[in-house]
């Protein structure tokens, strides 16, 4: 029987794990491991990995001889050093299409909220005011709006059904879309410069790559039509969190509602926390019980295809 070691996670259990994998591997759960050191003491016999944010290094990959996979729980895997798994045959996954009802969902509530001054509002009322136009003002119809979509993958694209759903315009920026596709979901895809000129709300959904990093920078923001509003659920670098905090600041951006942040946890003293206007979630966009159960069998049935020698569903890479 094979051994699969489950480094760090947050569950209740690794029941759905264990059940997945059933007659297949034994499942470990050596769960807070946090250091290369860590990984290499609890797992040199491992056959598989299913991580959490534990790194996963050459230097690791080389004291585990026996690995054939590693799967990250979740979207992201920046710290999986892909290139060296495949340069010793190990594959990687990740789990991408577990929680796209939640952020798209999240997305727009964020927006909405944004929008329709929720916040301030209920500020307002447990001040003991009853004040709907001095505290809200100014507020906008959302239908005939336009969202702009950075990114529109599976959540983009969910995210613009529901901005649809609600009379927005929607277009997208997406360098690996094509306008028939972009069509087809009913949005205009554009160049970046013109969807940060055009939108009164953008919403992120890229993934984090050296190109993205800070793409959202204080150039871009400049671009931007004064009194729009910035959304970002998908990784916290992608924004220079600092040149937002000035435009927030200065009222060039009318609010920002943000789930994921460049340091998490974000850091007590960090200037986006005082910014007007502004909603900060500690990167919850992902969550719904029906989502953990979900990511936990996915991530399960990828080591699964793997020890089987099936092909993976979502794999990072194509060892020789």
């Amino acid at each position: 029987m094979y051994k699969v070691v489950v480094t760090d996670h947050s569950f209740p259990s690794l029941n759905p794990e264990r059940a997945t994998l059933s007659g297949l591997a034994e499942v470990v759960d050596c769960s807070p491991l946090r250091t290369e050191d860590d990984v290499i003491r609890a797992a040199a016999d491992a056959d598989a990995l299913i991580i959490g944010f534990v790194p996963i290094t050459a230097r690791v990959l080389d004291a585990l001889p026996r690995l054939r996979c590693v799967v990250r729980y979740g979207v992201g895997y920046e710290t999986i050093d892909v290139s060296a798994a495949t340069e010793r045959g190990i594959w990687v996954a990740n789990v991408p299409d577990y929680c796209i009802p939640e952020v798209a969902d999240h997305a727009m509530a964020m927006l909405l909220a944004l929008a329709r001054k929720v916040l301030p509002l209920d500020a307002s009322m447990r001040r003991g005011e009853w004040a709907t136009v001095k505290v809200a003002r100014p507020v906008h119809r959302i239908e005939g709006q336009t969202l702009g979509l950075i990114g529109m993958g599976r959540i983009g694209s969910a995210v613009a059904r529901r901005a649809l759903g609600f009379g927005m315009r929607v277009i997208a920026h997406d360098k690996y879309l094509s306008p028939e596709g972009t069509r087809a979901i009913g949005a205009a895809l554009v160049d970046l410069d013109s969807l940060l000129r055009q939108a009164d709300f953008i919403s992120i959904h890229t993934p984090l790559t050296p190109e993205t990093h800070h793409l959202i920078n204080a150039e871009a923001i400049g671009k931007m039509k004064t009194g729009a509003y910035l959304i970002n659920v998908s990784r916290g670098a992608v924004v220079d969190n600092l040149a937002l905090t000035d435009a927030l600041q200065m009222g060039k951006l009318a609010g920002a509602a943000l789930d994921v942040f460049e340091q998490e946890p974000l850091p007590a003293d960090h200037p986006i926390r005082s910014a007007p206007n502004t909603i900060l979630n500690p990167h919850a966009a992902w969550y719904s019980e029906e989502a953990l159960i979900q990511l936990q069998i996915n991530a399960a049935e990828e080591v699964a295809r793997v020890l089987r020698g099936e092909p993976m569903k979502n794999p990072l890479n194509k060892p020789g």
